[in-house]
């Protein structure tokens, strides 16, 4: 796993694909003028990278409940791609509704927008075709789902989560600075490395259809 060359890629793809944001002076903040689906792929994929940075960095120090939350994060993010890319350069009705509701919550008015998102289930269908070539495949989809359902427990602090950092057996305590057990941080890094190769594979997926050939190439041959 190597997170610099990481971090390497997802600028490359970001700079060779949407170019550099605009200083806005009036609010303070960088925007993007041209809102397109390309740009929505481009910022869920360095949101899915940038996570994946922090899973490592939280994971080395025990801290798995985060870990395992941001992690949720970076699964939906990749679905998300899947889902917007299923049939580019063509936007379906869903892909269109993703993209208006993404760029309604700008920094000024996130709050307030009232736009609808699109369902997760359409999203996970979406993801199915783009990994089977089917319509439907019931192991994948329960897969879909159950890696949702877990790590939403992290996410919205559910019992079971939350008691996972209770321990050791004797005079245990809640392990707030983190679970200080290597032999749990090596076990934990197995799922660092799945978002890993999971972020490049997008990556490698989303330049193949931009045209960045070589940018895809470099992007799987580290997967």
């Amino acid at each position: 796993m190597d997170l610099s060359l990481l971090a390497s890629l997802i600028e490359r793809l970001r700079a060779e694909s949407v170019g550099d944001p605009t200083w806005v002076s009036s609010n303070t903040v960088f925007e993007y003028p041209v809102q397109s689906l390309e740009l929505v792929v481009v910022l869920k994929l360095v949101r899915a990278a940038q996570g994946v940075h922090a899973m490592e960095l939280l994971c080395r120090n025990g801290l798995f409940v985060d870990m395992g939350a941001i992690y949720r994060c970076v699964n939906d993010c990749i679905w998300e791609v899947y889902f917007l890319l299923e049939k580019y350069p063509e936007q379906s009705g869903n892909v269109q509704q993703f993209v208006k509701a993404f760029f309604s919550q700008t920094i000024d008015n996130h709050i307030s927008s009232g736009e609808e998102t699109v369902q997760t289930k359409k999203i996970h269908s979406a993801v199915v075709r783009s990994l089977t070539g089917r319509e439907q495949d019931e192991r994948i989809k329960t897969h879909l789902s159950n890696v949702y359902k877990t790590f939403s427990g992290y996410t919205h602090a559910g019992y079971a989560h939350i008691m996972q950092m209770f321990g050791p057996l004797q005079q245990g305590s809640f392990n707030i600075s983190g679970i200080q057990s290597q032999q749990q941080i090596v076990m934990h890094l197995q799922l660092v490395e799945e978002a890993y190769k999971s972020t490049l594979l997008a990556i490698s997926g989303a330049s193949g259809l931009f045209g960045l050939e070589e940018l895809r190439r470099e992007a799987m041959q580290n997967c």
